[in-house]
């Protein structure tokens, strides 16, 4: 199945054999990596073993559902509109 998912990847940078930080807010599920595209990968990766958990312990509709899918006749919809994102300038008091 393909989900259209949300992909955070940034610089933390505290860990020095995993700096990157990868982060996908539909499921709460988060991973890093030693460069931007492997914390994607691994990303990637940890969302298809938590789906697979939910689906082996009989919770995937349910947590379809809580991060904005909908299942009808095993296909699953996107019930929720996609995410904007926009770069925004914002005055900071302090700077």
């Amino acid at each position: 199945m393909k989900l259209p998912l949300t992909i955070k990847v940034f610089y933390e940078g505290t860990s020095k054999d995993a700096p990157w930080v990868s982060y996908n807010p539909e499921f709460k599920v988060a991973s890093c990596g030693p460069t931007s595209k492997k914390a994607e990968a691994n990303l990637k990766e940890a969302v298809r073993g938590a789906l697979a958990t939910c689906d082996d312990i009989g919770t995937l509709e349910s947590v379809l559902n809580d991060a904005g899918f909908l299942v009808e006749d095993k296909k699953v919809k996107l019930t929720r509109t996609t995410a904007k994102i926009e770069n925004v300038e914002v005055s900071i008091p302090a700077f």
